[in-house]
């Protein structure tokens, strides 16, 4: 299933982030502020507009899991199932 725009804006900020993350044992590695800052202002701005589970991930700065939730969600016929929700308990 595509992504919605806000979901691609938030996947590819995602991935420019793990690439920065990715970058940090190398000399002069590139500053992460910028990139949590981004991640924050999408959640935010998309909040209402993105699944609760990766509203979830990335409320909880599991920017991991949201990138791997959207993968998932760009290439599965069926990750938009309800027989595919999980519910994640504290």
């Amino acid at each position: 299933m595509a992504l919605s725009i806000e979901e691609s804006q938030v996947l590819q900020a995602l991935q420019q982030y793990l690439t920065a993350v990715s970058a940090q044992k190398k000399p002069n590695p590139p500053d992460l502020i910028p990139h949590c800052l981004r991640l924050e202002q999408l959640e935010a701005e998309h909040a209402s507009r993105i699944s609760p589970r990766l509203h979830h991930f990335l409320e909880s700065k599991s920017y991991r899991k949201a990138h791997d939730f959207l993968t998932t969600q760009s290439t599965s016929p069926l990750a938009n199932s309800k027989d595919s929700a999980h519910s994640c308990s504290r």
